[in-house]
């Protein structure tokens, strides 16, 4: 079994990338990759769970660190989609990361904002290049009103 560290990126579409659950060694190379957001979308009993300090650990390496939870009692509310969509647009420059335990979450909710922002109105997961799991009922739910 090797001990190099493997890269959780799933797949990047433009300046976001999606991806499983980091490593600390993960974000020290986002840090270094000029990554300026990281937004978990794990809920706050998954991430209590790490055996690092993830807000800790963001914030160290100089990067803004947002938890936007999905799954469990957490659901998957449209109000994500619309908080996701403030941080993008409020600074279209900045390299960012979802993240979840595999990335997926992540997928559905970016794919939530691609459609409302209506860059990816009809096919969000083939816009991304997402090869995971593709729940067009999670899209659904995380849609705001003025977009389903």
């Amino acid at each position: 079994m090797s001990s190099q560290p493997t890269d959780p990126v799933v797949c990047r579409h433009g300046r976001i990338a999606l991806a499983s659950q980091p490593a600390e060694a993960d974000l020290d190379r986002w840090a270094e990759e000029g990554v300026g957001l990281v937004v978990n979308s794990r809920t706050p009993e998954e991430t209590a769970g790490l055996p690092f300090d993830m807000a800790g650990a963001v914030a160290d390496r100089g990067m803004q660190y947002v938890e936007l939870p999905i799954g469990g009692p957490w659901g998957a509310p449209p109000e994500l989609t619309v908080r996701l969509g403030a941080l993008l647009e409020a600074d279209p420059a900045r390299k960012v990361v979802l993240h979840c335990r595999s990335g997926t979450r992540s997928a559905h909710l970016y794919a939530a904002w691609l459609i409302a922002s209506g860059e990816a109105p009809d096919a969000p997961f083939d816009t991304m290049g997402w090869p995971g799991g593709r729940e067009m009922a999670m899209v659904r739910a995380l849609l705001p009103a003025h977009a389903s």
